[in-house]
C-alpha cells in the first residue's frame, strides 16, 4: 500500500523530504504569527473574550508548540540546556521561513 509521499507504508524513503517540508511549513507558520503581530505594544489590550484575544491566544499556543520543537530539534546539535538556546531556535526558525515563497 502506498503512502502519501508516494513510498509503501514502512519504508523511509520520504520520510526526510516530509520532515523537511514540515519544518519548513512551521518556520513559515511561526515567521507569520510574527508578523500579524509585530505591533502588539502598539495596541491596545484586546478585551477578553474578544475575537482578536481568542486569535492571539491560538497564535501563541501554535507560536510556543513550534518554537519548542524547534527548541528540542536543535538540541539534538546544542549540548545547552533548552532554557539557553532558546533564543538560536527561534533565530534558526526565522531563518528558515526565508526559503519559503510567499
Amino acid at each position: 500500500m502506498q503512502d502519501m509521499s508516494g513510498g509503501f507504508e514502512g519504508s523511509s524513503d520520504g520520510q526526510p523530504m516530509m520532515a523537511q517540508t514540515l519544518g519548513l511549513a512551521m518556520a513559515r507558520r511561526a515567521a507569520d504569527i510574527l508578523v500579524r503581530h509585530r505591533d502588539m505594544h502598539n495596541r491596545a489590550v484586546p478585551d477578553s473574550g474578544s475575537p482578536e484575544a481568542a486569535q492571539f491566544a491560538m497564535d501563541d499556543a501554535i507560536f510556543t508548540a513550534v518554537l519548542d520543537a524547534a527548541n528540542e530539534c536543535l538540541g539534538q546539535f546544542d549540548p545547552r540546556p533548552p532554557a539557553d538556546r532558546w533564543c538560536d531556535a527561534l533565530l534558526h526558525l526565522l531563518n528558515l521561513a526565508h526559503y519559503i515563497p510567499e
